[in-house]
């Protein structure tokens, strides 16, 4: 496929064909479909029984969830009741009533069907599984325990903070007590401010402390540094002693990071000019580098590698578009990290608690602080909140009010029960589309 225009009338899609086969076929005409069900979408919302609550007053009996539409537009998400009847606990786990969630890009491309836990990005290799996991938005948050297994050292109204890749959308989840903990009263940061921190710190502390084992006075490259995990990485590095290089994207971004963080150099993260930039500065190279720029930025940045460096990868863009790397850069006895906390959360969940206590014990002697700005939406915001998401334009961290917002909100009283349209080879969308940007 060349190229392709859609059009707020559903009916108007404009189609560039080139020795287009019968599988791109399936995929455009499930594009299509989507699109025409995008309105049959909007006529049954608006034959749905909806109430409006206050959720801080109502939640208990009027209980609620976000429903993500079927055609993954964020425009049409919608706040839906949800019936949930109480269940005996299993063991370990505890029932949390959520006050406030974190949001995270990979929450957006979830609400997109893109995530990359739920499509193989039209990979159409047969060995490459579907992983039906994560697929939920949702995963860092705070609340209160409501009910809880005699087998966990939980009470009933524990103030608690964790992680989950179960989604926290809801007015409560069921959660394995390895992955949360209590929150000290001598905690200096809200809920809100708390609720953006697992997954932005938890990587962090994963990769710089267990992986590479950061020591001070080594230098750290940080790319795009203005994210809520970049920012906690800056901390990190702060408290660890080590210098701290960054790039960000624009010119308010750097000045953001000079200013707020004392960062001396900081260079732009758009082009490949801060190779040359780096070198200038530091001839031997950096011994760090943090990495969440792909493609040929990339592989511009292993080049700034100093002997014996780490290169830590926070993007995913290149390793599930099967990115080729060059092995001659780490010919220095470098070494080469993938981090990626949501598919690592299953596997070191007894560590997650462990880094968690840490974490909350370096806000408590104020050795980090929250991440800024950290922006507050209500439920009845979700739209706008995760459009400005999309943008790629934000800094800092989004979060949402959940059971503890006093705003009202507006509800759907029934769910559609009609279900997604499933290509033959389990992929959304053929490597033609994903690779003009058609999505």
């Amino acid at each position: 496929m060349i190229n392709s225009r859609y059009s707020t009338d559903t009916c108007e899609v404009v189609l560039c064909l080139n020795n287009t086969n019968q599988n791109q076929i399936q995929h455009l005409t499930w594009h299509y479909e989507m699109l025409q069900k995008s309105a049959d979408d909007e006529q049954e919302k608006s034959k749905l029984e909806q109430i409006s609550i206050i959720p801080k007053r109502d939640t208990d009996q009027k209980p609620f969830r976000l429903c993500v539409p079927q055609s993954r537009f964020l425009s049409e998400l919608t706040w839906i009741e949800e019936d949930r009847e109480k269940e005996l606990l299993p063991s370990d786990i505890l029932d949390v009533r959520v006050h406030c969630v974190g949001n995270n890009f990979r929450d957006v491309l979830k609400s997109h069907d893109l995530y990359l836990y739920t499509c193989t990005f039209a990979q159409s290799d047969e060995n490459l599984p579907r992983v039906n996991q994560d697929t939920e938005p949702g995963s860092d948050f705070v609340g209160t325990i409501a009910r809880a297994c005699p087998t966990t050292n939980y009470q009933v109204g524990d103030h608690v903070v964790g992680n989950t890749s179960l989604g926290t959308y809801h007015f409560h989840i069921m959660i394995n007590s390895q992955l949360i903990i209590r929150i000290p009263s001598e905690c200096p940061l809200t809920d809100e401010q708390l609720c953006g921190m697992p997954t932005p710190l938890l990587t962090v502390i994963y990769s710089l402390k267990y992986r590479i084992h950061l020591q001070a006075g080594q230098t750290v490259l940080i790319h795009a540094a203005t994210g809520a995990a970049s920012q906690m990485c800056i901390q990190y590095c702060q408290y660890s002693g080590a210098r701290i290089i960054a790039t960000a994207g624009t010119e308010e971004k750097r000045r953001f990071l000079r200013e707020h963080y004392g960062i001396e150099h900081v260079f732009n993260s758009r082009d490949a000019s801060f190779v040359n930039d780096i070198h200038r500065i530091l001839p031997q190279g950096v011994d760090v580098i943090v990495n969440s720029l792909s493609c040929n930025l990339l592989k511009e940045s292993i080049k700034l590698l100093a002997y014996h460096g780490h290169f830590v990868e926070w993007g995913k863009r290149d390793i599930y578009h099967n990115g080729n790397l060059s092995m001659f850069q780490l010919r220095t006895d470098c070494s080469f990290h993938v981090t990626d906390f949501a598919g690592l959360a299953d596997h070191v969940s007894p560590l997650i608690r462990v880094m968690l206590e840490e974490a909350i014990d370096l806000f408590i002697q104020h050795k980090l602080r929250a991440v800024e700005p950290t922006v507050t939406y209500e439920p009845s915001q979700v739209i706008e909140a995760l459009l400005r998401c999309n943008s790629g334009q934000v800094m800092g961290k989004t979060v949402f009010r959940i059971t503890s917002s006093d705003q009202p909100l507006t509800i759907n009283k029934k769910q559609s029960t009609s279900l997604l349209k499933v290509v033959s080879d389990n992929t959304m969308f053929s490597s033609e589309v994903c690779n003009q940007g058609t999505i």
